[in-house]
């Protein structure tokens, strides 16, 4: 009896010591990259998502990024695909006029009837410059949805600037300069533009200028370049208006391209529009009197109080809800959303890309990335 009571007690000895080393040794604290990796999964699951790709660069060139989710399938996002970054486009064809006008190729000031021949409901006078920061008055000739069923039913044809804004734009919202309307006709003038005055493609300017110097390797203009096919995160939209998300890379995209063209074609990762946002925003990629041009706020967007509008970004104010100033884009064609912002303050920039038609999960991403890359920077 007196052996099976030490025994015991040892036992019990044993195991007060076992758990009271337990008990002494904290959990470790999780990683920045375990706490940015959380959040996509946290989100995915909490918005039903499909997929997500992001990317974070500080200010002192540290990097993080990370996927969450599927292509398609059983398929898994991965960090080399490439998504359609929508009207993210525009900051690359803003900077793209902005060189162009360092070099003399054309001023801001030069007005339409310069460049390019008469199109029904577009006044000749409206200058480049009106059509960099959306205040020509020009109709937006995307929201046309006669537009998207001439594209629906024949999706591979390929438009050309001319077919499209001949045949679908209604009459201008305004006269030039009257105020501050969206409109990817702009952007689309401007592609015509860039053509007329380099004697070459959009394509070929974007890649010499800006996709090879900057080790851009995963960024391609669509249409005009060829997608690397395997690499391409399979979009999906309601196209039926049902409800239900639709496999939109099953329907060819050389109409949805070919119409939004230079004002929403570009495919890219999170890891090169964060390599973008840091080299754009930071001053590596303009003159700053060009970049000055870029991010001075020329009206404040209609509705809001604090969003500036500048040429091919937006000079976002700190009441939202990362409550930090963001200058950047936001993205958004079928499929695919993109957000692409810059913290001045910071440094930082955050990039977010997913592969379906669901702000929500895409505005959860962005703002729980932001307020965690500010806890790490």
């Amino acid at each position: 009896m007196i052996k099976s009571n030490k025994v015991l007690v040892s036992l019990v000895l044993i195991s007060l010591i076992l758990n009271c080393c337990e008990k002494s040794v904290p959990e470790p604290d999780p990683t920045a990259s375990e706490k940015f990796q959380g959040i996509l999964d946290k989100n995915l699951e909490a918005f039903n998502g499909i997929g997500v790709s992001s990317a974070i660069i500080f200010q002192n060139q540290d990097r993080w990024s990370g996927i969450s989710g599927i292509s398609f399938g059983t398929t898994p996002i991965t960090e080399d695909m490439i998504f359609g970054i929508g009207s993210v486009t525009k900051t690359f064809i803003a900077a793209l006029c902005l060189q162009l006008e360092d070099e003399g190729v054309f001023s801001l000031e030069d007005s339409l009837h310069e460049w390019l021949p008469a199109f029904p409901n577009i006044d000749n006078s409206i200058t480049i410059q009106q059509l960099l920061i959306n205040t020509s008055g020009i109709n937006n000739v995307t929201d046309n949805s006669e537009l998207w069923n001439a594209v629906f039913i024949d999706p591979a044809k390929l438009w050309t600037p001319e077919e499209v804004i001949s045949s679908f734009l209604n009459e201008p919202y305004a006269d030039p300069g009257a105020g501050w309307y969206y409109s990817n006709t702009n952007y689309i003038l401007l592609g015509e533009i860039i053509n007329e005055a380099t004697g070459s493609l959009v394509s070929s300017e974007l890649r010499s200028r800006f996709f090879e110097p900057l080790g851009l390797n995963n960024t391609f203009f669509a249409v005009e370049e060829q997608l690397p096919s395997n690499s391409i995160a399979h979009g999906w939209f309601d196209l039926s208006g049902n409800g239900s998300y639709e496999d939109i890379s099953l329907i060819s995209g050389n109409g949805i391209y070919s119409v939004l063209w230079t004002s929403a074609a570009v495919f890219s990762t999170a890891e090169d529009l964060a390599n973008w946002s840091s080299a754009l925003f930071s001053g590596n990629v303009l003159s700053q009197s060009s970049l000055d041009q870029m991010l001075n706020s020329y009206c404040t967007m209609p509705g809001t109080t604090d969003v500036g509008c500048g040429m091919g970004v937006f000079l976002i104010g700190p009441n939202n809800n990362a409550g930090v100033e963001l200058i950047g884009y936001t993205g958004r064609t079928f499929g695919y959303l993109t957000t692409m912002f810059y913290l001045p303050d910071y440094g930082i920039s955050v990039a977010v890309i997913v592969n379906e038609d669901n702000p929500a999960f895409l505005d959860a991403v962005t703002t729980d990335l932001i307020l965690e890359a500010l806890n790490n920077g």
